[in-house]
């Protein structure tokens, strides 16, 4: 049986029987239409990397095509964001905005945000506010730009937008909403296909019923021990993966019956199929009728589940049957409708329809009982008070802690006649606080001494169960019953809230965010120091720039999963594959005894310790790879994976095993032999510059980070006449040639690499990519066939090291202005099971006392490496520095705390006087009104009992030392005077590329518009050190100048005084003059130098929930004489925004009892989203033209050093905590905040009892 569809106007014609029964969208974009801007990351909804548009003839709407299943395709026109717009064709004006508005780093989420704001636009008519578009990019994640720039281009498409836009984007575009037509007839489709059944060989069947009566048909044929599967939006596979064993698909998309709404003064009927966006807009609309004003809230809560193309695509039924298959779920759905009394109306057949609670619904074991519609009350306003609530990790596309939906019944004289009070987020068997909602019969809500009671009751009655990763019992429990307080402060008369309590019955409110932007330029050095567009931009934002999982290869190519061990300590005995072996389209299995040369993906020459691609012996760590599958698709070989059995011998008897740094230090006994000296001080003891006044001590923590590239570890292997081809997503080439190389025990010369770009690296791409590199070589030199291998985000989060977690001890003496005599300072960072990568003794070293005068006896710092039973830690963005300088900061705040001195005052006195610091802070805190500000803070938290708000500092002094070398070449053609540059750097969104280009250009004194940056590869690229630590760029700049002065010097003989470039060139090549040349950056070549910086950070916390608006930031950066204004200012708010996340949600957890790792995907792990950054966002790149400064022509590195200065939010929230302490009457004491300080954190903190819970 053949479905069709189109895609980007191409019709397709596909026998479905030829496909997986369960086959992807993105599946067939990218692997059989073969279009790329489409892309493959999370596959599970939560990143937006994958999303375009699609169309019945009647709307269009963004889904997940990850999420997306093929057969629900029938009679669809796709769009994808190459067919939107591109360089044949011409570019779509969003695409064009979002490239010149610099909304595109590494280029590899822009095609997702085209896409949703295309949607967007079509969903709405073209019409659409700058608060509508700011609310809809919670599903796409980008984790370079730090979304500033994003929401600025897309906001320019809005009504009532303020944005200035650039003068090539403002002309009157074409952004109409054209009727789409039937890919079969042609002509406007009616929605009459017809499709019925279809029976695969493996015996999977799928159905496309059109009435009741076929649904029910297809039911009853249906054996009651085969699993099946009601197919919609198929959005819950991005919560609880979607069964293997599932043989039976029924497409219920094409029941209008499931469709149906009405509504009449007493009742709303919601057909049971709808989507969540059609249900927002059916609340919406019936909220304006008298007794459906609660809709409002109804609608304000669905707009906080999941994303934009997830509720285009799930449905009421599909999130009620998710909570009935799983009860642990936190259904936002459930919740509201339970509260809300909603009734189901639910079918056992095809005639006979039964009315059931919700509760009856879950509970009742036919697995055929179809829900039809949902019945929702009239309550009339003047009568109830609904609210509800949902408190997440970050703003945005994020689970609930807790969610809760109340209910009141009042009579006129306020009395309370009926109650439904109901948490989610407790227990599976725990929704209605039955106690509370009978306490609550017969007595007005806001009396004092019902309030008393209800807090005392509810406390002991909210139980929540203990289940990892979720927060812990006593945040929910203090959450849920600061929600109900939370929803009495709201709701009260205002005669009856004492002033100071009445901002906490509001959840916070967040404005439109905006940002300032300020830099200057140098016109004679133009194009250098010129703001210009990313040189990609374009490409990046219309799909077209070529990532490693976009490159095409033959239709015999295989991939490849991961097999991981389970049991840590253990030693594998045997590994059986034969089971695996036999499973649908497996072709191989490979493990270290298949291995041809070293079992290696680090090599020693290179500084590193020995890491097996494949464990051959002892278990480091969970899910360690110990061999991989090979088949010919990505999803026969994950699938495979769960068949190959591992036999091994027990661990050690005296093996405990600590997959974390909390784990070793919360042992009864600290075990010795995991700590590793790496950084030793040769100081004995502290010896005071001056006899210190008080003496401060302390413990500060900084957890894991993942680098959540939005690329995946990616390689494709080509094997090529006598050798390999590989495409690898790596920041260090060199470093992967010779690791393959070894490893198969070939040649170097025989192992090409090319690297065109990569989707984001922040280190993670250095070494940890080789595994993944090693292990399609191996499957490519075996197989003699293409080999694709992208790792999953569950197994690179499960498999690849973290940023260096750390714990600092310090003990320092201070004179009573502030003045540090003495400081000692022992630091432990979590190596993972080896210190490869490690910056202990390197930058957490060096930058340990950040811009603080010492001397050389005050002042100790000693760092150590802790093994843990986890993957070998990895740099990531700022490695070390951002450690370092947290940890002096920190003390900082601490002195600042114990002496009650202002902490930008502690600075001051700490600060060399002689040096440029000294300067800049005290200008900087006036320019940002840093003391009136805080007075104005002071006063907001003596007013406000349940709102606090806080103003953090923060100053770095960042070292940048050059390492190893760089080699370039760069290429005259003589037909043109076109020029294209290869080097050894790996462009991966700082722009680099952009960089080079300028570069260039200045230099040969021609246009931008003549040159071109090629790929890089391991010819010209040869022995190229690592692109990171945020010299990359630098270098190659410095060597293709160098280059280019060359050539300068060759073509000056041919140089006439009025030649065109063009002219020169040919007369150049006429001469035979060798219009090719290559050269290199060293180390040595350039002066090291320091970056200062600066950041203040102003917060607002809501005491009762947690959750916080990051209200504004300042931040000054000495960026010297930036090479490109743009790129500079991007790189600071993207790597400035990482740093927030680190601090503020992306929260790692390992299970102690075998070091799983829990929060492996973004499910539940949470980098922040678009509406978590800071509201108002100020950055200026501090301009400091010195003929002779340090740095490439002058200019500064940026690409990692704001990502320190992020600490600053933390001394905001100490701040904020520190006034809702005292409220609570709690003794003046220092709180150990450090990485990430969560909701939950900030509430366990604040102090406040549930028991003191009172409206006056």
């Amino acid at each position: 049986m053949s479905t069709t569809f189109t895609i980007n106007g191409q019709p397709y014609s596909v026998n479905l029987t030829d496909l997986p029964p369960d086959i992807t969208l993105n599946t067939f974009i990218r692997e059989h239409a073969q279009l790329t801007a489409t892309k493959f990351m999370c596959q599970e909804g939560g990143c937006g990397a994958c999303v375009c548009a699609v169309s019945d003839g009647k709307s269009s709407w963004t889904v997940n095509s990850c999420l997306k299943l093929l057969n629900t395709c029938s009679q669809l026109e796709i769009v994808t964001c190459e067919g939107l717009g591109n360089q044949n064709s011409g570019y779509h004006p969003i695409q064009k905005r979002l490239a010149k508005m610099n909304g595109t780093q590494c280029g590899y989420c822009s095609p997702g945000f085209v896409m949703n704001m295309y949607g967007l636009l079509e969903q709405h008519g073209g019409r659409v506010t700058m608060s509508e578009v700011e609310n809809s990019f919670g599903g796409n994640i980008c984790r370079c730009t730090g979304y500033r720039p994003i929401l600025d281009a897309m906001k320019s498409f809005a009504v009532d937008s303020d944005i200035e836009v650039p003068a090539e984007c403002t002309d009157i575009e074409d952004l109409s909403v054209k009727p789409r037509n039937c890919p079969r007839t042609g002509k406007i489709c009616g929605g009459g296909c017809q499709r019925s059944k279809l029976i695969y060989e493996e015996g999977y069947q799928w159905y496309w019923p059109k009435t009741l009566v076929e649904l029910f048909e297809a039911l009853e044929n249906i054996e009651d021990s085969d699993e099946f599967m009601l197919v919609a939006g198929n959005t819950a596979h991005g919560v609880y993966r979607r069964s293997p064993d599932i043989k039976h698909f029924i497409d219920v998309s094409g029941l209008e019956e499931l469709y149906q709404h009405s509504s009449d003064s007493q009742q709303l009927k919601l057909g049971a199929n709808m989507s969540l966006t059609q249900t927002m807009e059916i609340l919406q609309s019936t909220s304006k009728q008298p007794g459906f004003e609660y809709l409002e809230v109804l609608w304000n809560h669905i707009d906080l589940v999941a994303n934009v193309p997830v509720r285009n695509s799930g449905t009421l039924a599909g999130n009620i049957a998710t909570k009935k298959h799983h009860p642990e779920f936190p259904s936002d759905i459930f919740i509201s409708f339970e509260a809300l009394d909603v009734k189901v109306l639910a079918m056992e057949n095809a005639t006979d329809e039964q009315e059931m609670t919700l509760e009856e619904f879950l509970s009742d074991s036919n697995k055929k009982l179809v829900l039809k519609a949902f019945h929702l009350p009239a309550y009339p306003k003047d009568k109830f008070i609904y609210d509800s609530y949902k408190i997440m990790p970050r703003a945005q596309n994020a689970h609930a802690y807790v969610n809760a939906a109340f209910l009141l019944e009042v009579e006129s004289d306020s009395t309370v006649e009926s109650a439904r009070i109901c948490f989610g987020g407790i227990r599976p068997d725990f929704t209605h606080a039955a106690p509370i909602e009978q306490l609550m019969v017969g007595h007005k809500p806001f009396e004092s001494g019902l309030i008393e009671q209800l807090f005392n009751k509810l406390e002991n009655l909210i139980q929540p169960d203990e289940v990892l990763p979720d927060a812990s019992p006593a945040y929910r429990s203090k959450l849920a019953c600061g929600l109900l307080y939370k929803f009495l402060l709201k709701h009260a008369p205002d005669a009856e809230v004492s002033e100071k309590f009445k901002s906490g019955g509001q959840s916070l409110q967040r404005p439109l965010s905006s940002g300032m932007q300020l830099f200057q330029t140098q016109k004679q050095n133009y194009p250098v120091t010129q703001a210009v567009q990313k040189l990609e931009g374009m490409i990046q934002c219309s799909g077209e720039a070529t990532y490693m999982n976009d490159v095409l290869t033959a239709s015999n190519s295989v991939y490849c999963a991961f097999v991981g061990a389970t049991k840590v300590g253990a030693t594998i005995d045997q590994i059986d594959a034969s089971e695996a072996l036999q499973q649908p389209g497996v072709v191989a299995f490979y493990s270290a005894k298949d291995i041809p040369g070293t079992n290696t993906f680090c090599e020693p020459s290179f500084g590193y310790q020995a890491e097996e691609i494949f464990c051959s012996g002892l278990v480091l760590y969970s899910e360690q790879p110990v061999g991989m599958i090979v088949a010919l698709t990505a999803d026969q070989a994950q699938r495979a994976v769960k068949f190959v059995n591992i036999n091994y011998s027990n661990p050690r008897a005296d093996f405990q095993l600590m997959p974390s740094l909390k784990h070793v230090f919360s042992s009864p006994t600290l075990d010795a032999s995991r700590i590793v000296p790496l950084a030793v001080s040769k100081l004995k003891d502290v010896k005071f510059s001056d006899k210190p006044d008080v003496e401060v001590r302390g413990i500060f923590e900084m957890g894991l980070q993942y680098h959540f590239t939005m690329e995946p570890q990616t390689t494709v292997v080509i094997p090529f006449e006598d050798g390999l081809r590989v495409f690898s997503a790596t920041q260090w080439m060199d470093h992967t040639q010779s690791a393959i190389a070894h490893m198969l025990q070939i040649k170097a010369k025989d192992v090409q690499l090319q690297v065109r770009r990569l989707g984001g690296g922040y280190g993670s791409k250095i070494s940890r990519g080789n595994q993944v590199a090693c292990a399609a070589s191996l499957a490519a030199y075996k197989l003699n066939r293409p080999v694709r291998f992208v790792q999953t985000i569950e197994s690179m989060m499960e498999c690849n090291g973290k940023r260096w977690a750390c714990r600092s001890e310090y003990q320092c003496h201070v004179k009573s202005n502030g003045k540090i005599v003495g400081l000692s300072n022992d630091f432990y960072e979590d190596a993972g099971w080896n210190t490869n990568e490690s910056p202990v003794q390197g930058h957490s070293t060096s930058t340990a006392s950040n811009c603080y005068e010492f001397t050389e006896s005050n002042f100790k710092v000693s760092g150590h490496a802790v093994l843990t039973d986890a993957p070998s830690s990895t740099w990531c963005r700022a490695p070390g520095s951002v450690e370092g300088i947290a940890m002096m900061e920190n003390i900082i705040e601490h002195v600042a705390f114990e002496i009650q001195k202002d902490p930008a005052d502690v600075r001051l006195a700490n600060i060399n006087k002689k040096s440029k610091m000294a300067t800049l802070l005290p200008e900087f805190l006036k320019t940002r009104e840093y003391f009136s500000r805080k007075k104005e803070i002071e006063a907001y938290n003596s007013n406000n009992r349940w709102k606090k708000r806080g103003l953090g500092l923060s100053v770095m002094n960042f070292p940048i030392i050059y390492l190893g070398q760089f080699p370039a070449t760069v290429a005259i053609y003589h037909v043109d005077g076109t020029v294209v540059v290869t080097h050894g750097g790996i462009e991966m969104g700082q722009g680099m590329n952009t960089k080079v280009a300028q570069v260039a250009a200045y230099t040969l004194g021609i246009d931008l518009s003549y040159i071109k940056v090629e790929s890089s590869e391991t010819i010209n690229g040869a022995n190229s050190m690592v692109t990171g630590y945020a010299i990359g760029s630098e270098s190659v700049c410095f060597a293709v100048r160098k280059i280019c002065e060359t050539l300068n010097a060759r073509l000056k003989p041919v140089r006439k005084p009025k030649a065109s470039w063009v002219e020169t060139v040919e007369a150049a090549n006429a001469q035979l003059i060798n219009l090719i040349a290559s050269d290199q950056c060293k180390a040595g070549d350039m002066q090291t130098y320091q970056v200062l910086g600066l950041a203040l950070s102003e917060v607002e916390i809501d005491v009762l929930t947690g959750n916080i608006l990051i209200k504004r930031v300042d931040l000054l950066e000495d960026a010297g004489e930036s090479l490109s204004p743009w790129i500079d200012v991007g790189q600071v708010e993207g790597a400035f925004v990482m740093g927030l996340g680190y601090w503020l949600s992306e929260l790692l957890i390992y299970e102690g009892d075998n070091g799983r790792l829990l929060t492996n995907r973004t499910w539940n792990y949470k980098p922040l989203g678009a509406k978590d950054i800071p509201i108002d966002f100020r950055v200026e790149l501090m301009h400091n033209p010195r003929p002779n400064g340090a740095g490439f022509m002058r200019s500064k590195a940026t690409g990692e050093p704001p990502c320190v200065l992020a600490v600053s939010v933390i001394f905001a929230l100490q701040q904020a905590l520190q006034s809702a302490r005292q409220d609570a009457g709690l003794p003046r004491e220092w709180l150990r905040l450090g990485a990430p300080t969560t909701p939950e954190t900030l509430v366990l903190n604040s102090g406040h009892q549930v028991a003191e819970f009172k409206l006056k």
